[in-house]
């Protein structure tokens, strides 16, 4: 049974703002009362358990909507797989210590690069079960799993297993993607750049990219059935790396309501104007920039154009990118958490359940320590149950009432 904790002299960031000697109580897994220490020290003295927290921040649990670490953590180099189960189990314990509550796994459907990358034993659907099969009561964090379908290439003949696999429930998140050179993440010069770099000739690079621009690709009737077959079962659709305001209005016209990765500002300030959750990577904003001369995440959300963000390819990005918005003052604290956990939360249709501070939500929070400016977890709970503690910080502000 969990028991009631009463966190006790902590900064809590709320949606609206930060409040310095304030307590939050947690009871039954939920948080029950949020308010000045003082006071609710005196109304909850008794049976309950006090962690004093020393001025600490507390957060809601981070919420990543997109992260590829899982297929690294299964087959981290090629052909050298892992059991899903023990990849799921070590990458979920990483995970709640850099204060990641909830995660959506990205796992990728008809994308031939990175199916030749992995080179894994493991079918879609195998990867899938396994998934599911941890996240039924055997995970630390709230584990759920986001279908990147690759729109060219194998994606066509991916289709019939998206759409199976939609139909049995077993995707909680649905992203069209296309790597086609000559757009989206790899426009026409871009990607002459890089097969430069590899030793591959214009001339050669250029046939190779009229080669991967004429294969197969499901049409937008295909796409439109395909997000319909997600919206009726109440999975969101996210389209990746849109490059245009009119890319974006055709994927919002399918009911696309996520635009991960924009390319540039154009498509991220068009995503915005039509209500969209515009996700963009905490690597870019932790590192300063695209690995690959694109959209510069941190000043998007200066200007608002982007208002959210997922780990992509290194979940610890997340709180670091929270905490380096709010040092390089392109947003209050409170704003850069939210960007973190209740936007994701609002994208994914689970706002009303976590994501931010207030009472009546699930107790999904992280107690962060600052050293010299760098935000350290200490603490991290799902659903009121402590999942994740640092021994060394916990013990020493721990008083039992």
């Amino acid at each position: 049974m969990i028991p009631r904790r009463l966190l006790h002299n902590a900064t809590l960031v709320t949606p609206h703002g930060t409040l310095p000697a304030s307590s939050l109580l947690i009871e039954n897994g939920r948080i029950a009362s949020i308010g000045p220490s003082a006071s609710l020290a005196d109304a909850f003295a008794g049976d309950v358990e006090v962690l004093d927290l020393d001025g600490c921040h507390v957060l809601p649990g981070l919420i990543d909507l997109h992260t590829d670490t899982l297929e690294k953590e299964i087959t981290p180099r090629p052909s050298a797989d892992f059991p899903i189960d023990v990849a799921v189990h070590e990458l979920d314990r990483k995970l709640v210590a850099c204060g990641i509550t909830t995660v959506y796994h990205s796992l990728h459907f008809g994308y031939e690069e990175a199916e030749i990358a992995n080179r894994s034993r493991y079918s879609r659907a195998e990867v899938v079960n396994g998934v599911r099969a941890m996240a039924a009561g055997h995970t630390l964090a709230r584990t759920r799993i986001h279908a990147r379908f690759e729109i060219v290439g194998r994606g066509p003949a991916a289709l019939d297993e998206v759409q199976a696999l939609l139909a049995e429930g077993r995707f909680d998140l649905l992203s069209f993607m296309d790597h086609t050179p000559g757009q989206g993440q790899y426009p026409r010069q871009h990607f002459l750049e890089r097969q430069a770099k590899q030793g591959v000739s214009e001339a050669e690079a250029l046939q190779k990219m009229a080669e991967k621009q004429a294969r197969p690709r499901l049409s937008l009737e295909q796409l439109a059935a395909c997000a319909r077959l997600a919206i009726e079962r109440g999975v969101p659709v996210a389209s990746h790396d849109d490059d245009s305001a009119a890319k974006v209005r055709t994927m919002h016209g399918l009911g696309v309501t996520i635009c991960e990765f924009p390319i540039n500002a154009e498509a991220a300030r068009t995503a915005r104007e039509l209500g969209m959750t515009v996700l963009g990577g905490a690597s870019n904003v932790f590192r300063g920039g695209s690995l690959t001369g694109n959209l510069n995440v941190a000043e998007a959300i200066r200007d608002g154009a982007v208002n959210g963000l997922c780990s992509d390819y290194y979940p610890p990005a997340m709180l670091h990118a929270v905490f380096k918005l709010w040092r390089d003052d392109i947003l209050p604290l409170h704003e850069a958490v939210n960007a973190a956990s209740l936007v994701p939360a609002f994208g994914a249709g689970i706002a009303d359940e976590t994501g931010s501070l207030e009472p009546g939500k699930q107790a999904d929070l992280i107690v962060v320590r600052l050293r010299r400016g760098v935000p350290h977890v200490t603490q991290t709970y799902v659903g009121g149950e402590r999942v994740h503690a640092a021994g060394r910080e916990l013990q020493p502000q721990e008083v039992l009432a």
